[in-house]
Formats: C-alpha cells, structure tokens, sequence
C-alpha cells in the first residue's frame, strides 16, 4: 500500500476516483481507462505538505495550465489529500499523469523525505507527456510511505482553466479547513510567475 497525496484537481475525491474506477468521454472528467484493481482507496486524510503550488506547462484534459508543487521544502504550504491505495493503482496513477503506457516506478523507501527521483519516462512528441516526472517522497502517514508527483523542472508559465480550477475550488471547499479557495488559488497563480525549479 501507498499514500498518494494530491494536490490539484485531485483534492476532489470524485475526480481522483474517476483514475481508479474509469470513466467515459461523457463524463465531467473525460476518458479515463479503470486501473487493474478498481477498488476505492482503504482510507483518506487532508493535510498540508511543505512544498509550494504553483501553476504551468499545457494540459492536454484542461488546456490551461497544470497544477505542480515546488520539489523543494519551503515556508509556503499546500492543501493535499492523501488516499491510501494499492502499489498498483499508484503505478497506474502515474502512467495516466504522465500520458504513457507505463512508467518504472522508483521503491519510495529509496527516497529521502523532502527529495525527488527523477522517473524515466520518454518525453518525446507531445508537451505535457512526461510532465510529472518527478516522484516526490513525503513524511510517512501511520508508517506507510506517502508520495507525490510533480514536475523535475518548471515548464512554460501560463494560466490555468476556469473549469479546472473550479475543480480544484471543489476539493478545497470539501477539506475540513477553512480556507478561502478563491485566495488560495490567486497566491498560486501570481506565485507561478517567480518560482524556480532546479
């Protein structure tokens, strides 16, 4: 088992269910082929990660721009939830993300908290192929590794969809925070502008 801890338009657990499950063409996800076991996640938690969010690249499903966390630790904090799922369902995940067939994924337990391994995915062709190539670790939850994906480098600055970030205002608005999604959101996108990726 896995914690896969989102931070984008899967902080909304409908969205996040739609990469485990399947969905169709018609749905308010679009496409997406059901992972080799399609059983919800055993458990979820909403926390916050020591990694910056900031907006960039293209989104193929979108068109705007992409949610990503800054690989590095810093001050500034991000909304997650974590759902707890399968080895398998994660490598799935991440195939999907990263618009490949598959993706070799790297033991979480040969990460350092708060580092990266760079996953090798063939980025040829298509911009937003590859574009979560980076297996973030994060402090365990319970003792089970929990992981992130982001991006290795910053990609072309740009704005976000409105229906993505009404999607992404959804999760916020299901946490059990109290936060103000419209500001939350408005510090990342003027925060994409400055942040560096090294």
């Amino acid at each position: 088992m896995i914690w896969y801890v989102s931070y984008g338009s899967n902080l909304l657990a409908e969205r996040f269910h739609s990469y485990l499950t399947g969905s169709d063409a018609t749905g308010p996800f679009g496409a997406h082929p059901s992972a080799p076991w399609t059983g919800l996640p055993s458990e979820d938690r909403w926390l916050w990660i020591d990694h910056a969010l900031y907006f960039a690249g293209v989104s193929q499903r979108w068109t705007g721009s992409s949610a990503f966390v800054s690989p590095e630790i810093g001050s500034e904090r991000s909304l997650a939830h974590a759902y707890l799922i399968e080895d398998s369902q994660f490598a799935h995940l991440a195939a999907i993300e990263n618009a490949v067939e598959a993706v070799p994924l790297v033991a979480p337990d040969s990460i350092a908290v708060g580092t990266c391994a760079v996953l090798q995915i063939d980025t040829q062709g298509d911009t937003f192929r590859g574009k979560y190539d980076a297996l973030l670790r994060l402090p365990d939850i319970n003792g089970t590794p929990a992981v992130t994906v982001t991006s290795s480098s910053v990609r072309e600055r740009g704005t976000p969809a409105d229906r993505y970030l009404d999607t992404i205002r959804r999760g916020i608005d299901s946490s059990p925070f109290d936060i103000d999604a419209d500001t939350y959101l408005a510090q990342a996108i003027t925060r994409s502008a400055t942040i560096f990726v090294p």
